[in-house]
């Protein structure tokens, strides 16, 4: 492995040192509740297995790399991995410091429950998933490893696509039309597209 190839891989350990970082200082301290509600519906449990997966899948990388399946040649991808990883904790602490109290592990209503539509939620419904998706693809590209990103994206899928109707059917119970209202201006994960 080259030198660059190098760099992009310290860069990927920071950057998920950085998602561990944001989840301690910056989330809500009520927002680390794990209490699961009927409203959950196994989402937390989904996502937080394809969390799991890929905290032990992209640190283990290199292991893979020097043995040499999957390897990317071309550095390029690391470097394009890194900027998508510092994104998406740029997105991650935008939606923290918008949602505060209300963003949560579990689904859950709360008493004080309140529809959040300003800040980078005016455009995109879960900015806070889409954060996700990009630190650990981001990651996972920045190991220049197709193996480890085809993973990735394999398991945080279908995990957050579940995750955001499971939350999406919640919302509109409680919120109904506004709700409603809020989908057609806004897009689930990626402005102006979906």
């Amino acid at each position: 492995m080259t030198g660059w190839m190098w760099a992009w891989i310290v860069a990927a350990y920071l950057i998920l040192i950085g998602f561990f970082l944001l989840e301690r200082f910056v989330r809500d301290t009520g927002a680390r509740d794990l209490r699961r509600q009927d409203t959950d519906r196994g989402s937390t449990t989904f996502v937080t297995a394809a969390l799991v997966v890929a905290f032990v899948a992209i640190p283990l990388t290199p292991l893979l790399t020097w043995w040499g399946p999957g390897r990317i040649g071309n550095s390029v991808a690391g470097a394009v991995g890194v900027v998508i990883g510092i994104l998406g904790l740029a997105g991650r602490y935008q939606a923290f410091t918008t949602l505060g109290r209300f963003f949560t592990r579990t689904l859950q209503e709360t008493d004080q429950h309140r529809l959040v539509t300003d800040g980078v939620y005016r455009y995109i419904r879960h900015p806070g998933y889409l954060s996700n998706i990009l630190i650990f693809c981001g990651a996972a590209l920045a190991m220049s490893n197709w193996i480890t990103l085809t993973l990735v994206i394999v398991l945080f899928i279908p995990a957050y696509a579940y995750r955001i109707n499971t939350e999406e059917a919640m919302l509109t119970d409680i919120f109904g039309q506004a709700y409603r209202d809020y989908q057609r201006q806004s897009k689930r994960l990626i402005p102006g597209i979906w």
